[in-house]
């Protein structure tokens, strides 16, 4: 809780904080003064310059850090906008004491006065950072207006078509590639399509400093250093219209190259008239909003060695479709999703699909999602068994499989059958046990020792029926029903399928991002459930309870090669 102080309290206790600071760092200033809006504005001599700021003081309660602003020096700055506000706090975890807001002005300052020298002592590199965040700075120019744009941002000069769309007396801006239909997301009915023109120059013109604003000016300049092959595709932008005195409105986008890594990209609608830029008409900034898969995938932290990746997933119910979910998000570009299932309402509270897909092919419904959801991710679609699927599949482009069945001695046929092929690919085979027990993930390759088969073993190597690392003991019941015989299932919930299926693709990621060998992973629930049912759990559940998945457990779930694995091919 914040302690509660009068304002001019508040603000006293602010110039005290300030003065102590500065002393302390050894910082001349000119001037203390509070603003009738309650600002306290001060003057700090730095290197080269004095600064001249003023920072927000009459706050009961502290949420974040104070707004500082510079006020105009007639130069650009980096990490200052064009309003003259001060980036200061890059909101990664600052934690702040809400009893201490006048430490925190006095901070916040002094923050802000170090990020200004530390630019301003060496020009060359404060102008580089300064383009590093153009974009920022162009956002709030005013009357800068936001778009959308689908379009990729890779230096090819070429012409674009944009859409512009009038709502609640407010317009909105959509770019496309031009023969390219808009996609859904765009709210661009009955919006007619224009050309616009995106350029790509070495280097950014500088753009106005407040209180100046954005004019046409601006747009000449850019014109007067584009090379020869961008001057005629502008000849074809701006050239007049069958009434040559009537005056158009076009757009011009313009990226240039960061020194910090990619590109910047501005846009400007302006006005033309007798084919070249109208001096008198108004022009308008406008900022994108990226909406490409390739830059949607790298900020949201897809990677991007994955991309390249196909991973097949037969199985598509709670937990593979928790894994092929999972797999899209971080970057997997292409996935065959076999299933010969409908979505059912038995499963609405245990899958990922929305019950609207009920009674819909999980593979087309997932197909759908996954492609809406990920931009840039290719799902093919085999609405049948896997048999089927694997009967007619070609492994030469696949990269992985995962087998999410829960069905052992299909399980083992699968593992069987892939290892005839050639080529060295992972195998995950990935199950859940029975109400909170907990969740397995398997993970072998086509060649190679260790198999599928090697866990059905006992102590003695002898062939068994039952899974050498299962939880529950066998020849138990524990299916479920609550219509009859047609609705019989294994009791388990949402979190259990979700927490199995993300230690699935989480051990899938690792073998296709370099991890060799067999490996076993697992986790083990409470077994409260369990136990009220009275069913008995083997000692590897007890033991596993206080084990961590690792090489020692991999060992176990292997131990030595079985016939299948260790016999030539």
């Amino acid at each position: 809780m914040s302690k509660s102080v009068g304002a001019d309290e508040s603000i006293d206790a602010c110039v005290a904080a300030v003065r102590l600071a500065c002393g302390d760092r050894g910082i001349a200033f000119d001037a203390l003064d509070i603003n009738d809006d309650k600002r306290l504005r001060v003057t700090l001599k730095g290197t080269f310059q004095d600064w001249d700021l003023s920072i927000e003081c009459d706050s009961t309660a502290v949420a974040g850090l104070p707004h500082v602003r510079l006020h105009p020096t007639g130069r650009l700055h980096p990490h200052v906008g064009y309003r003259g506000t001060v980036c200061v706090n890059d909101h990664q975890g600052i934690s702040l004491d809400p009893d201490r807001p006048a430490d925190i002005v006095a901070y916040t300052l002094l923050a802000a006065f170090d990020l200004l020298e530390k630019w301003d002592v060496d020009k060359d590199a404060g102008t580089s950072e300064f383009f590093n965040e153009l974009e920022g700075y162009w956002s709030g120019l005013p009357g800068a207006t936001g778009s959308s744009g689908a379009i990729e941002v890779d230096r090819k000069d070429r012409f674009i078509t944009f859409y512009v769309t009038a709502k609640d007396n407010k317009r909105k801006w959509y770019f496309t590639e031009r023969d390219v239909a808009a996609p859904r997301n765009f709210d661009v009915k009955g919006a007619a399509s224009q050309a616009a023109l995106y350029i790509h120059l070495d280097a950014m013109v500088a753009p106005p400093v407040g209180p100046e604003k954005l004019t046409a000016k601006y747009v000449a300049t850019i014109r007067d250093k584009m090379s020869a092959a961008q001057h005629e595709l502008w000849g074809k932008l701006v050239r007049p219209s069958s009434n040559k005195n009537h005056p158009r409105r076009t757009v011009l986008l313009v990226s240039a190259p960061r020194e910090a890594g990619g590109v910047s990209l501005i846009g400007i609608e302006f006005g033309t008239r007798n084919g070249d830029i109208d001096l008198e008409a108004a022009v308008m900034p406008l900022t994108m909003r990226r909406l490409t898969a390739s830059y949607m995938r790298e900020r949201g932290g897809a990677s991007e060695t994955m991309y390249s990746r196909h991973v097949v997933v037969v199985g598509c119910g709670a937990v593979g479709s928790v894994i092929a979910d999972t797999l899209a998000a971080t970057g997997v570009g292409q996935l065959t999703l076999v299933d010969h299932d409908d979505y059912s309402e038995d499963n609405v509270f245990r899958h990922i699909l929305d019950p609207f897909w009920v009674d819909t092919s999980k593979v087309y419904a997932l197909k759908y999602q996954l492609e809406t959801h990920y931009p840039g991710i290719k799902v093919n679609a085999y609405s049948n068994t896997g048999q089927k699927w694997l009967r007619g599949a070609d492994l030469n482009d696949v990269d992985a499989v995962i087998i999410a069945l829960g069905l052992p001695t299909l399980e083992q046929s699968f593992c069987r059958a892939l290892r005839k092929t050639k080529r060295q690919i992972p195998m995950l085979f990935t199950w859940l046990e029975p109400l909170d027990l907990g969740g397995h993930s398997v993970l072998v390759w086509t060649q190679g020792e260790g198999c599928l088969a090697c866990l059905y073993r006992d102590e003695e190597g002898a062939l068994s029926l039952q899974s050498r690392i299962a939880f529950l003991a066998p020849n138990q019941a524990v299916s479920k029903n609550l219509t009859g015989c047609g609705s019989v299932f294994v009791p388990y919930g949402a979190i259990q399928a979700r927490r199995t299926g993300l230690m699935a693709a989480e051990h899938m990621l690792s073998a296709l991002g370099g991890e060799t060998g067999p490996s076993y992973r697992f986790w083990t629930g409470e077994g409260k459930a369990a136990a009220e049912r009275q069913l008995r759990t083997t000692p590897w559940w007890t033991e596993a309870r206080t084990a961590l998945s690792g090489e020692t457990h991999s060992r176990r779930a292997f131990g030595r090669p079985c016939k299948s694995c260790r016999s030539p091919k």
